[in-house]
This record gives structure tokens, C-alpha cells and sequence, in this order.
């Protein structure tokens, strides 16, 4: 790691952040035991990377991550060193970094409060769209997110939650890589032909949505 991005009072800097931590958690002493759990075992597992962290850290990028992403970058080559891990969980949080660094490339992602917002309607309202099909959401522990993609300015996309009402499946991250993946019969992804306007384009979408549909029901 290039000495410049360290700060002087980089350790003064790490031992107030674990103490406000601490103080913040003091009421909840399973939660604040936890995270001194969990910071010992990620500063342990830093330390014993060794080779593969320099390697990490000469990636294209690697320090321009957000830093929940480059937290599942490290953790992931961690796993990936450790020969009694699990492909499993491996492959779990590779596959949930890049459903989140796809909606990031998308636009991100918008609360329940600015969709509201953004639609000029209360956020009752929302729920209730949501309810019915009419909006993609992605839920996310106790709340959800609105993929950004969606919308056009102040409106839906045209043709999305008709395109939506086809899609037989629950999984949410589908649906978003549904819109997003290119499509070599379409103009670019079902997204940019929805964009488009094209009406045979729209057509050709909703006709890929109900055997996109059929095809994970099975």
C-alpha cells in the first residue's frame, strides 16, 4: 500500500474509531462483544495475507473502492487463501458484490422516501405500487431499495411494469439482471429497449420476459 495513503496518526486514528465504536455499542453487550470479535478476526486476517494483500492492493482500482467493496475484496481473497473455506460462501459474495456493483453502474438505487419524491406521490403510495408489481424493488434486511434504472426523470420507464407483471419469479436480483444483461436480438439490454420506444422492440422484451418468466418457475 503506497505509504501516502496513510496518514501519520493513522494508529491514533484506528484506536479512536474501536473506542467510539465501543462507547456506541456499550448499552448492547452481545452486540459491542461482536464487533470486537469481528475487528480482532478482520485485523487478524489482514495481517495474515501477507503477499496476496500486496497483490490485492496493486489491483487496477482496488483503493478507489467504496469501502464496503473493498471490504468483500478482501474478504473474498481471505476466503479464497484459506483452504478449509467454503466455495460456497465464496461464491455467495461474489455473486452479491456484483449484483451491487451492477446497480451501482446503473444508477444506484433510490429509498422508499425518494421515490416519493421522485414521483410525487406519499410514500403509502409507493408501497402500495409496490404491492402490486408495479415497481422493482430489492430488499435489502429490513427496508428496500429502488433500482435508479427504472425511472425516467419524474416517470416510470415506459413499458417496465408491464414488462415486470411477466417476470415469474421472486428473486429480485433476476429481474434487475434481466433489464441490465445485453441481448443480442435486442437494441443493447431489454432496459435500452424499453428506452427506445420502439414499439416492436417493446414487444420483443415482453416476449423475452415470459420465457425469461417460464424458464425460472421451472
Amino acid at each position: 500500500m503506497p505509504t501516502q495513503l496513510l496518514t501519520p496518526d493513522f494508529s491514533s486514528q484506528l484506536k479512536n474509531c474501536v473506542q467510539e465504536a465501543h462507547e456506541h455499542l456499550r448499552s448492547e453487550p452481545r452486540a459491542e462483544a461482536l464487533f470486537a470479535r469481528a475487528t480482532t478476526a478482520f485485523m487478524r486476517e489482514l495481517l495474515d495475507m501477507g503477499p496476496s494483500l500486496a497483490r490485492q492492493a496493486a489491483a487496477p482500482h482496488a483503493i478507489s473502492h467504496d469501502d464496503k467493496t473493498l471490504l468483500a475484496e478482501l474478504m473474498i481473497q481471505a476466503l479464497r487463501d484459506d483452504p478449509l473455506s467454503s466455495k460456497e460462501t465464496r461464491l455467495r459474495l461474489q455473486g452479491q458484490l456484483a449484483f451491487r456493483r451492477m446497480l451501482e453502474e446503473s444508477g444506484g438505487a433510490y429509498t422508499a422516501a425518494e421515490v416519493a419524491g421522485l414521483l410525487n406521490i406519499t410514500e403509502d403510495a409507493v408501497r402500495k405500487r409496490t404491492r402490486k408489481g408495479k415497481l422493482l424493488v430489492v430488499p435489502q434486511g429490513q427496508h428496500s431499495i429502488y433500482p435508479a434504472f427504472q425511472f425516467n426523470g419524474g416517470t416510470l420507464v415506459q413499458g417496465l411494469d408491464a414488462t415486470l407483471a411477466l417476470l415469474e419469479t421472486d428473486s429480485a436480483p433476476a429481474k434487475v439482471r434481466f433489464f441490465l444483461s445485453a441481448d443480442t436480438d435486442l437494441k443493447g439490454s431489454p432496459l435500452d429497449a424499453l428506452r427506445s420506444g420502439d414499439p416492436e422492440q417493446h414487444a420483443m422484451v415482453r416476449r423475452k420476459a415470459g420465457q425469461f418468466g417460464r424458464h425460472v418457475a421451472r
